[in-house]
């Protein structure tokens, strides 16, 4: 079996931007081999239409119960669209690639550099609902979730979204992220700074992603979130001594 046609196999029922990303990356190679397709822009296009069609019936079949545990959300496969559509280049630069790794493929939807540019919302509107697709974007990633949840929990420390009490937190999660996804961990909408554990190397771990987080918020141009995360970053470090 060719190394092409395993990732093929591994990722056919991706749930995640990486697998469906290397499902159709494994696609492309598989089908150069055997000089099925020559033209790289026509399959990205076809890749994106697929990607679309897709998102649509897995939104659909996700009112069946627990039917996104094994197929996704659909959520995946439209980001794969989006990518496709707003950074064409880097993506047949990986396309074209003989290897390419999930650093490379998380680049493309996890880079604060390539989401926030001139046209970020001035209003609290616009810059609550870039928070809420960038939640969305950490939640397709492996590894991310606890990321999300944090950015929610500061939305919520913040007072940019209102609740009161843990059946309110998790109410206001699902009207903003959708019903089908449950937050990985819901202490963490209260309690964003919090620690799970005293390792030091845990607690860098945690003192990186406050950072991201305080870049994040800064970057969209929400400075009083900015301010929150900065203090609890402070906090943190001052226990690392």
């Amino acid at each position: 079996m060719s190394k092409y046609r395993k990732i093929y196999n591994d990722n056919l029922l991706g749930t995640t931007f990486v697998s469906n990303f290397k499902f159709y990356y494994a696609s492309f190679k598989i089908q150069q081999q055997n000089g099925k397709v020559t033209d790289i822009t026509l399959f990205l296009d076809s890749c994106a239409q697929i990607a679309i069609r897709t998102s649509r019936e897995l939104k659909i079949l996700g009112l069946i119960p627990c039917i996104h545990l094994l197929f996704g959300t659909g959520h995946e496969q439209k980001q794969i669209a989006e990518v496709i559509s707003k950074k064409r280049k880097e993506v047949e630069k990986l396309f074209l690639q003989d290897d390419v790794s999930e650093d490379e493929i998380n680049k493309l939807l996890y880079d604060f550099t390539d989401r926030i540019n001139a046209n970020t919302p001035r209003n609290t509107e616009g810059k609550l609902k870039l928070s809420i697709e960038y939640i969305l974007k950490c939640y397709s990633i492996k590894g991310k979730k606890q990321l999300g949840d944090r950015i929610f929990g500061y939305l919520l420390k913040a007072k940019l979204i209102e609740a009161n009490d843990p059946r309110e937190r998790l109410d206001v999660w699902h009207n903003f992220i959708g019903k089908e996804i449950n937050p990985s961990d819901v202490k963490l909408l209260a309690t964003p700074e919090l620690s799970r554990t005293n390792s030091l190397e845990k607690d860098l771990t945690l003192i990186k992603h406050l950072e991201n987080i305080h870049q994040f918020f800064n970057e969209i141009g929400l400075p009083n979130v900015a301010n929150i995360v900065e203090k609890d970053i402070k906090e943190e470090k001052s226990k690392t001594k």
